[in-house]
Order: C-alpha cells, then sequence, then structure tokens
C-alpha cells in the first residue's frame, strides 16, 4: 500500500485522551495485510539468501563441508 489518498483513520483514546485504538476502512487494513505479507516472504527468501552466502564463505574457509548435488536435492 503506497499511501499517496487520504485515509479515514479515527482514533479511540482513553480518559487521559491517549490513543488506544485505531480504525482504518476495510479497505486499507486489507492492503496493508497484503503488503505485510508479500514483505514477509521477500524477507524469507533474503533471509535465506543471506544465510547460503555464510555457508559458501565456510566452505571456502574449510570450516564447513561441501555438500553434493544428492546431497543436497535429499534436503528438499
Amino acid at each position: 500500500m503506497h499511501v499517496a489518498e487520504p485515509v479515514n483513520i479515527r482514533y479511540v483514546t482513553d480518559t487521559e485522551g491517549k490513543r488506544k485504538e485505531v480504525i482504518i476502512p476495510y479497505q486499507t487494513w486489507t492492503s496493508i495485510t497484503g503488503e505485510l505479507e508479500e514483505l514477509r516472504e521477500k524477507q524469507k527468501i533474503l533471509l535465506g539468501l543471506q544465510q547460503a552466502c555464510r555457508e559458501v564463505k565456510k566452505q571456502e574457509k574449510g570450516e564447513l563441508k561441501e555438500q553434493t548435488l544428492d546431497e543436497f536435492l535429499d534436503e528438499l
């Protein structure tokens, strides 16, 4: 969701005027949660790539045994 358009946001406050809850239109909520899910998927992929890079560096230093293709495929 790229909030370029004005969004009708309302706040529920306590007796001291502190914000306790937010009320947003359902369409805005579904847009936010959809984008959040996409970002979680991207993060999962990036974390996997980061771990793979660490493993390659360890393999290059001889700190981690390299896998054969069969071993790799067996993990899938």
